[in-house]
This record gives structure tokens, sequence and C-alpha cells, in this order.
């Protein structure tokens, strides 16, 4: 449960600031162009962090850099809830964003090393239902009736909490790699090269910076192919099934984000409904997703296959997304309510069978990479989903259906490459629990 704690707290403040942002920018300053900073300054961290915490975590050991990440987070988010000026949160928020790399990357390793992979469907659906969903919902709460910087603030108790249980329950873990060195090149092309994508999007202008970018990443594919220790082996990114379930990921948080974070804008700030009420409409979407993702568990443990609840899954994204986009925007909210549901639906076999299929299709001595390799790419989706949803000229509203509607059909074509043979879920090493 603290394992699972903490990776939740990553996922939820990476979405728990939508609901609040109105709030924020009219306290402490700023206009909209403020809004995307806010949480791109999060998700470029949290996402560039993941794979640099994967590689450290076989020269460092696990337990160690968790609670450390653990420590940056909680310290990240006491200086967001005490910022008085919007610089200051954003710096807050990147602190804040390089803990929960940790969080993200290596409790779930942590907990997929401690348990089947069918339990982990169960898990991440949990902390993406909570993380995703959940988080605008909270924001708008606590906005609402205790202030946004609560918002930031009520992770320390929880966070404190769950440190403290890792700490005095999970043992300290073998170093599989000592001795090995870390690829240093690598992480700085690689997270050079990100960050100048995700700043380009986020800004909407320096468009030339995309080819120093572009020439970081290609450089970083020599860099990989000669590293002892490649922070992104191009053995796991090379083969083909990999490959596509890591593509619908990226668009399967693509399609996600934008819709949880413009839809609640959308209504409070033309519909001006209160934070709360906004937050509230996402309910029908974290219904859709909690089923779904139960209903797609027991199926994939049946069958062993979640290639059939991946393709509908990508399908009701795009069904869902595109009455976002031909409702009037004066629609009444129950029929938003009824569109986010077919979100949340498709949402809910992605959350889980995404990370069971590539733990699936690749050997066991990769399964570290490939999970590493998998929160990467969603967060790197969602990170380029709502930059580039800013780059519209559309209301909100609109804004959340074309990207979901683009996005969610990139995921439908992802997965139909993906060749998947029925098989039986594979249990825990039991190596890794001893």
């Amino acid at each position: 449960m603290a394992l699972l704690t903490c990776a939740f707290l990553g996922v939820l403040d990476g979405s728990i600031i939508g609901t609040a942002l109105p709030s924020i920018v009219r306290e402490v300053g700023g206009d909209d162009t403020w809004y995307l900073w806010l949480v791109t300054a999060y998700l470029i961290t949290s996402t560039v962090s993941v794979p640099v915490y994967g590689r450290c975590a076989d020269l460092f050991g696990r337990k160690r850099l968790l609670l450390s990440g653990l420590g940056l987070f909680l310290a990240g988010s006491v200086a967001c809830g005490a910022a008085g000026d919007l610089a200051t949160l954003i710096a807050a928020r990147t602190v804040q964003g390089l803990g929960a790399g940790a969080l993200l990357a290596l409790a779930m390793a942590v907990l997929r090393d401690r348990t089947d992979l069918g339990s982990i469907q169960t898990a991440m659906g949990v902390m993406l239902i909570g993380g995703l969903v959940g988080g605008p919902i909270a924001g708008g709460l606590i906005t609402d009736h205790l202030g946004w910087r609560w918002a930031f603030w009520l992770n320390l108790p929880i966070g404190l909490a769950a440190g403290t249980v890792i700490a005095a329950r999970l043992p300290a873990d073998h170093v599989r790699r000592a001795g090995r060195r870390l690829d240093l090149a690598g992480i700085a092309l690689l997270t050079g090269g990100l960050t100048l994508v995700l700043l380009v999007l986020s800004l909407q202008r320096y468009w030339l910076l995309l080819a120093p970018a572009a020439l970081l990443l290609l450089a970083l594919v020599p860099v990989e192919r000669r590293a002892e220790l490649p922070i992104l082996p191009p053995g796991l990114l090379g083969r083909r099934d990999t490959a596509a379930l890591l593509s619908a990921g990226f668009w399967f948080q693509a399609a996600a984000l934008p819709v949880g974070v413009f839809l609640p804008l959308y209504l409070q700030n033309t519909r001006h409904f209160p934070a709360a009420t906004a937050a509230l409409v996402l309910l029908p979407m974290l219904g859709g997703m909690a089923v779904a993702n139960r209903v797609t568990a027991a199926a994939v443990t049946a069958l062993g296959r979640t290639k059939p609840a991946l393709l509908a899954g990508a399908a009701l994204i795009t069904a869902g997304s595109a009455a976002f986009a031909a409702l009037p925007t004066d629609s009444a909210p129950v029929l938003l309510g009824i569109a986010a549901a077919a979100v949340g639906f498709g949402l809910g076999p992605a959350m889980g069978g995404l990370t069971i299929a590539t733990l699936q299709a690749v050997p066991r001595a990769d399964t570290g990479l490939a999970s590493a390799a998998s929160i990467l790419t969603k967060q790197l989706g969602g990170s380029v989903g709502l930059a580039a949803a800013q780059l519209v000229a559309l209301p909100a509203l609109r804004i959340a259906g074309w990207a979901g509607l683009a996005a969610g059909t990139l995921a439908w074509l992802s997965i139909a490459g993906f060749r998947e043979a029925a098989q039986p879920l594979r249990a825990a090493d039991p190596a890794a629990t001893r």
C-alpha cells in the first residue's frame, strides 16, 4: 500500500493542479499563458528523470533512491504551497517533478518484483484512476473549501506516512550491477533533447530549437549502442511489438491529459461553474475507468490476452472525444458527462493492460527496462498532447475533443500493429521477494 501511495502521489500532482489553476493565477498574478507552465514544468521534469532513476537504481539500489525521491517531492510540495509568486511556484513544481520521477519509476518497479502481473493490472488501475481523474476532482474540492495551497500541502502527511512504512518494512535491495558506469552521455543527450522539444511546444515559439533537439536525440543512438549500461537500450525499442505498445501508451496519455485539463477549464471559464462542480463532471469518467479496469483485469487473467481490450478502449476514447468536438459549447452537463464516461471506459483497459502487455512482450531480464520505457513514453505523451493542444485556436471543449480524437485514433493504429499470442500471466520473480 505504501508503494502504491507513492506512485499515486506522483500521478496525482500532475493533474490536481488543473481545477486549481484559475484560483492560483488570480491570487499570485499572471495570465492564461502561465497555465501551461505550471503543468508542463512538472511533466517535463517527471518525464525526463524516469529513465535516469531507473538506471541509477541498478547502481545504487531502489529503496534508497525511492526514499530520496519522495523527500524531494515533499520538499517541492511544501514550497509550492508557500509560493508567493508564479516564478517561485514554477520552480517548486520543477523540484516536485524531479521527485515524482522516482515515485513513478521505482515504486511500481518494486511492486512488480513482488507481485504477479495480474495484480499489477489492479494496482495500475487504482493509481491512474485516482491520479488522472481523481486529481481534478480533488483539486476542485480542496480549492473551494481549503484553498489551492492545500492541494500541495496535503501531500506532506500522506507522503511522510508512506515513507515511514517503506523505510521500516521494505528490505534493502541487492545492487545488481555494482561497478558498472552510469551512462552520463546518454542521460545528457536524452534529457536535453526531450526538454527542448517540450519547451518549444509549451512556448509555441522558438521553433528553430527543434533542430538542436533532433540532433541531440539522433546523437543518442550511437552513444547508446556503445554504452556499457545504456539509459535507453536500442534493442528494446527495436522490437516491433514493444515499439507498438510504447507508441500506444504515448497516444493514450496524449488523449487523456488534455481532457482532464481543458474540460474543467472550459466549465469554469466559459460556463462559470465553481471549481468543485466543474470537477464533478469528471466523475462519470472516473466511474467508466474503474468499471472498465476491473472488467479488463478479469478478461486478461482468464484469456491471457490484452489486445482486444486495448483496441476497444482506443475506439471508445475516439468516440467520446468526437462527442466533445461536436457538442455545442452550451450543452447540458449530463451530455458532457456521457461523453466523459465513454472516454473513461476507453482509458480503463489501457491503464494496466498496456503495462502487462509490455512486460509480457520482453524477456524477464528486460522487464525493468520495459517498465521504465513505458512510464517514460506515457509521461512524454501527456506532455506533448497537452502542449500541442495549446497550438489549436479553439474553445477549451473543442481542444479536448479534437486532441482526444486524434490521439485515440493513433493509439488504435499502434495497437493494431501489436502481435499477441495468448499466454498465461507471469508470476513475480521468486528471487525478488526474498
